[in-house]
């Protein structure tokens, strides 16, 4: 048989067959067979080891972490929900409330403390009335808490829902019993002539299950308070002396008023809101808000403007809460209406002047942050700090006015009025309307140029002509092209519906400090003498005697030398004073407690011959001068309404000396 090889195919003759045809197999294996181990691993570092337990101890806790938050957000919504208007009443009466403004602007609230034997939504001439009827400005752009009541025996025209005339003319509280939550809200708004964004409503049952829940509130009592069962008056048994409050002496405080007036009663008022503050401040996280706020519910209601069935927020309320643990000091305002003047049957009753209450609500919206300070220094016989003046002069500040709102001619008449005032103004081209790109502005802005010098500055002094309601903040994209074409001024001003259409001046709303005068006191070393030596023995630190007393002051009847703790492992002595007119009361108090809440923040601090004292300043009043020696502290504290002058406050306090044999 012939065979054919063919070249390329698989017998060749090359060095790749064996001659034959035949292909060569590969050469033999020097070894049969091997067998190969993997090394080791190599044994970890100490480091290595403890990076990855960490590792695994990080990523455990951020999933437990994220299942908590998550938890944690849940419940707090929930139990805000807790808040919301649940009677019909209260919903009603949100319905009228004002728009909340942007969390960076200042917003107002009314609260209302009521008698709820009959139920909030069972009113008639017997149902329930309101004692506490006060006003709450929180502004977190001046970092300042300000308070303002109304006495419930005030006379005022009453309002009720959708009146616009008075529908009688009666004491304040009867709002609330004729017309219930939304009389007292339309009553309130038409005598004050502010916008109030929050409704918020405490029944006495709710007063003290929030101040239980806290373990009670720090209070100083300024006198012996005592009425006895069965005697047709509400009970209240209370000593002396800056002590721990539970929930029903708490209310007993801030609801009497037999042995002197209506005045007194929104004093103290005030003063439970401060000393709330502090006791929220020193002992309360944010994380026991959603138990609080449980233990509450039913008891309390808040509503809202713009959305009169919700809750507030969980963010809103941290928002508040910050800003009453953090506000610094001399930033709480305690406004109330000067000259009120006794009214009707045996003067039970007290109006007041337009004047009088249009000055406090002045006060009320716009607190001047240096008075405490201004004061202060008066007081001590110092120079105040003249307040800021402004950097640039008007005509130095350029500004295009834009209308955020759908007000017509409003950008036109707000420019006009600047140009009278002095400012430099520009206009857009006539075929370009002075409209922001949207009119849903509520607020005031003043925008300014970043890239040009002094527009910061320009922007913060223009701010002040435009009052509350107005923020600061760098140009936008959306309205740098309008100022381009206004020829690229420092400042742009959106005017939102918030503005009341007049400019206000810088200084306005600087209150003016009381003049020095001499300390109204008396050299009375042996006053306190017997009452001290009596006691000397019950307390473990070294007492000082007032040697320097308010002119016409004498020791309390009752209760004017008290030994007591105030705090564990604490003691307190606390001595009471009454002046010549009768139910005026101050005190001195010495304790070896290091860090009562009320102590948190002093407005300042002064060395007065040769010793170093704390000022407390709420407003223009120094309301108490605290000496620190020895791991004790000396407190001067003045009367419920700040009756004694700030000069007497400080020589009553430089009085203070170690006491005699």
């Amino acid at each position: 048989m012939r065979t054919t090889l063919k070249r390329g195919m698989g017998r060749v003759a090359t060095g790749n067959g064996n001659g034959n045809g035949r292909a060569v197999l590969p050469p033999r294996a020097l070894e049969p067979i091997r067998r190969y181990r993997q090394p080791p691993p190599g044994r970890p570092s100490t480091g290595r080891l403890i990076g990855k337990v960490f590792g695994w101890i990080a990523l455990a806790l951020l999933v437990v972490g994220s299942g908590l938050a998550g938890g944690l957000y849940l419940y707090g919504h929930e139990t805000l929900s807790a808040l919301a208007p649940h009677s019909k009443s209260v919903k009603a009466a949100a319905g009228y409330l004002t728009q909340v403004p942007p969390p960076s602007q200042p917003a107002t609230a009314l609260l209302i403390g009521y008698d709820a034997r009959r139920g909030i939504d069972g009113f008639g001439a017997s149902g329930s009335r309101s004692d506490t009827i006060m006003l709450i400005r929180a502004d977190p752009q001046l970092n300042t808490l300000s308070m303002m009541s109304f006495p419930r025996d005030l006379v005022v025209p009453i309002y009720c829902k959708d009146t616009t005339s008075a529908i009688t003319t009666d004491r304040i509280n009867t709002a609330f019993t004729s017309c219930g939550p939304v009389g007292t809200l339309n009553t309130v708004e038409k005598l004050a002539g502010i916008p109030i964004n929050y409704l918020i409503t405490v029944d006495f049952h709710g007063f003290k299950l929030l101040v239980n829940k806290l373990h009670g509130v720090y209070l100083n009592v300024d006198h012996r308070y005592y009425i006895a069962p069965n005697t047709g008056t509400a009970t209240i048994n209370l000593e002396p002396g800056y002590q721990k409050l539970n929930g029903q002496q708490a209310l007993d405080f801030v609801r009497f008023r037999h042995t002197d007036s209506d005045l007194y009663r929104v004093a103290r008022q005030q003063l439970f809101v401060e000393a709330l503050k502090d006791r929220l401040a020193s002992g309360f996280s944010l994380f026991d808000i959603p138990k609080l706020i449980s233990a509450v519910k039913g008891s309390v209601e808040i509503g809202q403007g713009g959305c009169p069935d919700c809750a507030p927020s969980l963010s809103e309320i941290e928002s508040y809460a910050g800003l009453a643990f953090k506000l610094p000091p001399g930033h709480l305002f305690r406004d109330t209406i000067e000259n009120l003047q006794p009214y009707g049957v045996a003067n039970a009753e007290l109006v007041a002047a337009t004047s009088d209450v249009q000055a406090a609500v002045n006060e009320f919206q716009h607190p001047d942050v240096t008075l405490a300070q201004r004061s202060n220094a008066v007081a001590l016989g110092r120079k105040p700090k003249a307040p800021k003046q402004p950097v640039l002069q008007a005509g130095q500040v350029s500004t295009l006015v834009l209308n955020g709102t759908s007000i017509l001619g409003l950008a036109r008449d707000t420019s006009y009025k600047l140009a009278l005032a002095g400012y430099h103004t520009v206009q857009l081209p006539p075929t370009v309307l002075a409209d922001a790109p949207s009119q849903g502005y509520y607020s005031n802005y003043v925008y300014y140029d970043s890239v040009q010098p002094n527009a910061r500055q320009a922007a913060d002094e223009l701010k002040a002509t435009f009052g509350a309601h107005t923020l600061v903040a760098p140009l936008p994209p959306e309205i740098a092209s309008l100022s381009q074409q206004a020829g690229n001024p420092l400042t742009v001003v959106v005017v939102g519906t918030s503005f009341s259409g007049e400019l206000e001046s810088p200084q306005a709303h600087v209150v003016q400090v009381a003049p020095h005068v001499p300390p109204d006191v008396r050299a009375d070393p042996g006053l306190t003498l017997a009452a001290l030596q009596a006691v000397r023995s019950k307390v473990g630190f070294r007492i000082l005697q007032p040697t320097e007393i308010e002119h016409s002051s004498t020791l309390a009847a009752s209760d004017s030398v008290r030994v007591f703790r105030a705090a564990p492992h604490t003691h307190e002595l606390a001595m009471t004073f009454v002046t010549g007119a009768g139910n005026v009361y101050w005190n001195v108090i010495e304790t070896s407690w290091a860090n009562p809440p009320i102590l948190r923040h002093a407005t300042s601090h002064v060395r007065l011959q040769g010793r170093s004292f704390d000022l407390y300043t709420t407003g223009g009043d120094i309301t108490m001068v605290v000496l620190h020696e020895g791991g004790t502290s000396y407190w001067v504290v003045n009367s419920v309404l700040n009756d004694l002058s700030n000069e007497t406050m400080l020589a009553i306090a430089k009085g203070l000396q170690p006491m005699g044999k």
